[in-house]
């Protein structure tokens, strides 16, 4: 079906619109843009506009339409443009992703005066009152809450920068990326700051954006200011840390109009508390003042919260054309081992090239992208220019070889077979994809029902196992992608991550709510066991504490690891217990952000995990004690290898950083990658492959020496 758009159709929903280009009804054209085909309208309540779904092939999109009672009132058309041209340049995750031709006009085969469009990106992902629902309604943590808040500031930021002001967060208003990634939607009721809404739009008719209990008071009286925003996140937060509407009775007195939310959040601690309550100031004079100075706040709260005294260092926005340091280290003590973040240093990801970072002092609560099912492939990678290590760092870059066009939406997973020919992929756009490296042709394409995230292999290779939002876990034949069985409604929500044992035995899944399950992958004999995993369920069932992003086996197949919200381990050994308890896992706290990717040293003795903190932190299994933290990314650390004392590390700022895993040292900086990476693999004549950015494209880069190395 397609849907026209023009107004005065009789019948937008003709039956037979869609195998037609044009409407049948009214002749307008059904296919806007030559990219955009209307299915179905979302929300006709939005603002000054209608809200409709668009798909461009089969990749899902927002369309905006004015409503055309303001066609001829300059001023809402105004806005209308400026909120297309404001969101095509904010590159940001967390806000919604407009083409700079994403603002259009549409116009109907009748004559009748032009449509006012805007396309941007569907956020696929709950917002969070939907979360809360989901979730139960149980109340965040403190950790949650202040990474959640860290991540809207951010965002905010930008938006004010660009003389914006949103008016009207609310839980509704906030999206959760599959990554984790917080994303502000709605900007229709974006206002300039350079004068009040209603002196804006003069007499259009429109009225005051009222959102109950998270509305300001001065917002209400049609006088909204920047920092109204503020007074509308603080209410966010504590709708988050309480599981409370505004107004529950049990947290807000309407006869006083008091407001008393602290005993409903007792893991909140004061100081965090004390910031909350001055966001929610009911004057907006009384409220932080800018985005700074809430960052400025949670600093002092992160401080506080270690119990180390805190550098009297002050900490200020640094000027647009400031570089970042490359070493973020500062040392509290020099009689003492123990060093944290210098709260004065600046971390740049790779979408804020265009504008100050916001303040280092949260380099711990650094926004919180977790891609671990873009983790790079466990297979075999050579030290790229092998050498014996050497204190100074070698930067190398790379030209591109070629691309592997095929797939319609985000790639979320790559594996090289050892066969190193043969490349599998995992997408979005609902399919498994295997690829012949010999002369980057597409061999096979294979469906699921739904998005991809995560691939693994049998020991042998002789089997791939994907899965991901259709909650399924398939079986295919490899290299012919033979379909071999699947295992229907093997969890409840969206699989993020796939691991089979290292005696190939056990097929390890987790899921988006952080439920872990452990299959019988082969029977007695060895053979792989499709038919009876699916009769018999999992042998057991672990509860992680959150969203997972990664599985790993020790080497001895004693112990589990997960990384996602947490890193924790898990001792095989009790599971085999019959009489016993499933296992209580062994929380290693360290990374203030969440885990992305894990490894493990060949003796099992270390532990490396990468985070969204842009950190690569030690630990020694023998101990569970962090030992070291590897700093110099200045993005998202996305991936691991490890290859004897030989660690790779990527990230999202471009960056592959090569380490000495005993000195703790880097030995190598690649760089020259367009975008950001996910995920990358290795091929035998050291040609690196990529997947990453806004487009679905898997990327193969020739290694070259940089000019002065």
């Amino acid at each position: 079906m397609s849907l026209c758009i023009n107004p005065r159709c009789r019948q937008p929903n003709h039956p037979d619109n869609g195998g037609s280009s044009t409407c049948v009804a009214c002749g307008s054209a059904l296919v806007l843009q030559g990219r955009y085909r209307v299915m179905r309208i979302v929300s006709s309540d939005s603002g000054f506009g209608r809200v409709y779904e668009a798909y461009e092939r089969n990749v899902p999109k927002i369309l905006k339409v004015l409503k055309e009672g303001y066609n001829a009132n300059d001023k809402v058309v105004e806005l209308f443009r400026r909120e297309a041209q404001v969101l095509s340049q904010l590159n940001h995750p967390g806000v919604p992703r407009v083409e700079t031709e994403g603002y259009f006009l549409y116009h109907p085969a009748d004559g009748g005066e032009p449509s006012h469009c805007l396309v941007m990106e569907k956020i696929e992902g709950p917002n969070l009152k939907q979360w809360m629902v989901q979730q139960g309604n149980h109340p965040i943590s403190e950790k949650q809450a202040m990474l959640w808040l860290t991540q809207l500031t951010d965002v905010l930021d930008l938006v004010h920068q660009h003389n914006y002001f949103h008016r009207d967060i609310k839980p509704e208003n906030i999206m959760l990326r599959p990554s984790g990634q917080l994303v502000l939607v709605d900007f229709g009721a974006a206002r300039e700051m350079t004068q009040t809404y209603m002196a804006n739009l003069g007499d259009s008719g429109i009225t005051t954006v009222s959102s109950a209990g998270y509305t300001p008071p001065e917002q209400e009286q049609g006088q909204a200011v920047p920092q109204s925003d503020f007074y509308a996140l603080g209410r966010t937060l504590i709708y988050l840390m309480t599981a409370k509407l505004p107004n529950d009775p049990t947290i807000y007195n309407s006869r006083t109009n008091g407001f008393a939310w602290r005993s409903a959040a007792p893991q909140i601690s004061e100081p965090l508390a004390d910031l909350i309550d001055a966001l929610i100031a009911p004057a907006a004079a009384h409220r932080p003042q800018n985005t700074t100075a809430i960052l400025e706040r949670l600093a002092q709260v992160r401080w506080s919260l270690t119990g180390l005294k805190r550098p009297s260092r002050q900490v200020s926005r640094l000027p647009r054309s400031a570089a970042a340091p490359t070493w973020p280290m500062t040392t509290l003590n020099p009689n003492e081992a123990q060093t944290i973040p210098d709260p004065s240093r600046s971390f740049l990801p790779p979408w804020f090239d265009q504008r100050p970072w916001l303040l280092a002092g949260l380099t711990g609560l650094a926004l919180a992208l977790p891609l671990g099912w873009y983790a790079l492939s466990r297979g075999a990678i050579p030290l790229i220019g092998s050498r014996a290590a050497a204190p100074a760092l070698q930067n190398l870059t790379v030209s591109p070889v070629a691309m592997l066009t095929g797939h319609e939406n985000d790639i979320y997973d790559l594996l090289l077979l050892r066969d190193g020919k043969t490349l599998v992929s995992a997408s979005a756009d609902s399919t498994v994809r295997i690829w012949d490296l010999e002369n980057n042709t597409l061999r096979h394409t294979l469906a699921h029902n739904n998005v991809v995230q995560a691939i693994a292999t049998t020991v042998d290779q002789t089997t791939l196992i994907s899965a991901g939002d259709d909650r399924t876990l398939r079986f295919w034949s490899l290299p012919d992608g033979r379909p071999l069985g699947q295992i229907d409604n093997a969890h409840g929500t969206p699989i993020r991550a796939l691991e089979v044992s290292r005696n190939g035995r056990t097929l390890v899944s987790a899921d988006s709510e952080g439920t872990i399950k452990l299959w019988p992958l082969t029977d007695a004999a060895g053979s792989l066991n499709i038919l009876g995993m699916a009769a018999a369920g999992p042998n057991h069932t672990l509860q992680a504490d959150g969203t997972l992003n990664d599985l790993l086996f020790t080497r001895d197949n004693s112990m589990l690891i997960s990384g996602g919200k947490s890193l924790q381990l898990w001792d095989l050994a009790v599971l085999e217990d019959v009489a016993g308890p499933d296992s209580s896992p062994i929380t290693l706290e360290g990374h203030t952000s969440f885990v992305n990717r894990i490894e493990i040293t060949d003796d099992d003795q270390t532990l490396v995990s990468a985070s969204a903190d842009q950190n690569v932190l030690l630990w020694d299994m023998a101990t569970q004690a962090q030992t070291a933290a590897l700093e110099g990314h200045q993005g998202y650390v996305n991936t691991l290898r490890l290859e004897g004392q030989r660690l790779w590390s990527a990230d999202a700022d471009k960056t592959i950083l090569v380490w000495n895993l005993q000195q703790q040292t880097p030995m190598q900086r690649i760089t020259g990658f367009e975008t950001d990476i996910w995920r990358f693999t290795v091929q035998s004549n050291g040609q690196i492959i990529t997947i990453g950015g806004t487009q679905p494209y898997i990327r193969i880069w020739r290694l070259d020496q940089s000019p002065g190395s």
